[in-house]
């Protein structure tokens, strides 16, 4: 333990590096967290709007999700675009994915620094850097 303070060791990390690296995530375009999934079940429990809803009431807000659903792929298969984050959201993950997509190991120092400006909280007020 008090090797790990003099720089000349290090523990081993309890998941495998590959297990959490989410570059090819982003090259592929798939989801980074599994927040839309949260997004969603938060949505639906303000839909139904009772902690402790009869079997009648969840079996039609379920119903409804399902129309809401059916619309929506209808919708997809015909074309259009469901937009189904908010828009700074959608602007960051273009700029996290222009950045993984240019990737260049030679400057991993600048691609850190860059990835690291898009972490901060007021993504809006910081010019980026990007390639």
């Amino acid at each position: 333990m008090y090797s790990m303070f003099l720089g000349t060791g290090r523990k081993k990390p309890l998941f495998d590096h590959k297990l959490w690296n989410i570059h090819d995530r982003v090259i592929t375009a798939t989801p980074r967290s599994n927040n839309s999934v949260e997004g969603w079940h938060n949505a639906f429990a303000n839909r139904v709007s009772i902690c402790h809803p009869s079997i009648v009431k969840l079996t039609e807000k379920i119903r409804r999700e399902q129309s809401k659903f059916e619309v929506n792929m209808a919708k997809i298969l015909q074309g259009h675009i469901i937009k189904t984050k908010k828009a700074c959201y959608r602007r960051l993950d273009e700029r996290i994915t222009r950045l993984a997509n240019a990737f260049d190991s030679s400057g991993l120092d600048e691609f850190l620094k860059n990835m690291a400006a898009n972490c901060n909280d007021k993504l809006d007020s910081v010019e980026f850097i990007s390639y």
